[in-house]
């Protein structure tokens, strides 16, 4: 049996949902709205299967699985990664993999509420530094000309503080105000904000509107700091 290597065989992404189009948040909002295919996902996470071995997983027949590998394909939710060619056969046997990583920034997108533990959400929240970092990564590019761990570490932990103040400032309000609300709920809502967060910053940087003003405050902390310094 021959193993044959998938020319899409790239490097996983990362799936952040507020990087999203709006089509493309359409279409995979409908490939996931399946307890079957999302249960595919979380299967395909763990290592590459073939369309059989899926269909063992989760309990459905291969035919029903082949219409989900369709349908996560077309949305780019998953790819083939290797194709296997059976001795004396022209037929091949498929392997797959999902097309991206999950991790707190597309939390929603592969566990759906309902379905979700509420200690499994708290501990989500706030976002952690990881998933920070994956999309400061990204910023970087757009803010320095010459981007270097030292400059991604320090995004990093200023956008994270962003993040943790909104989080604590949002609590307080949610305590002064004396709230009522289902505490799964307000999870959920801390994490969306959270998201706003990160996504603010994006536009920020990525926004011709907004380089100015950020150009002319990065230059003042640069010159405060250098007085400071020269003390």
């Amino acid at each position: 049996m021959n193993t044959q290597t998938s020319p899409n065989d790239a490097e996983i992404k990362d799936l952040n949902i507020i990087r999203l189009k709006k089509g493309e948040t359409v279409e995979m909002s409908k490939a996931l709205g399946s307890s079957k295919r999302l249960e595919i996902l979380r299967q395909l996470i763990k290592e590459e299967l073939n369309l059989s071995q899926i269909a063992e997983r989760i309990q459905s027949t291969p035919q029903a699985v082949h219409h989900h590998l369709k349908i996560l394909a077309d949305s780019k939710l998953v790819r083939i990664v290797r194709e296997e060619k059976i001795k004396n056969m022209k037929k091949t046997i498929k392997y797959y993999k999902t097309n991206y990583n999950p991790d707190g920034i597309n939390l929603i997108s592969w566990d759906p509420f309902n379905d979700m533990a509420l200690s499994d959400l708290k501990t989500r929240i706030p976002i952690q530094e990881k998933p920070v970092e994956r999309i400061v990564r990204k910023i970087a590019k757009n803010l320095f000309k010459d981007v270097t761990e030292t400059k991604v570490d320090l995004l990093t932990s200023i956008v994270k503080h962003l993040i943790d103040l909104t989080h604590e400032t949002m609590d307080s309000l949610y305590n002064d105000y004396k709230l009522e609300l289902d505490e799964k709920l307000w999870n959920l809502i801390l994490l969306f904000t959270n998201l706003a967060v990160i996504n603010a910053v994006k536009q920020v940087v990525e926004k011709e509107d907004y380089k100015k003003d950020l150009d002319d405050f990065l230059t003042l902390i640069f010159e405060e700091i250098s007085g400071i310094d020269d003390q």
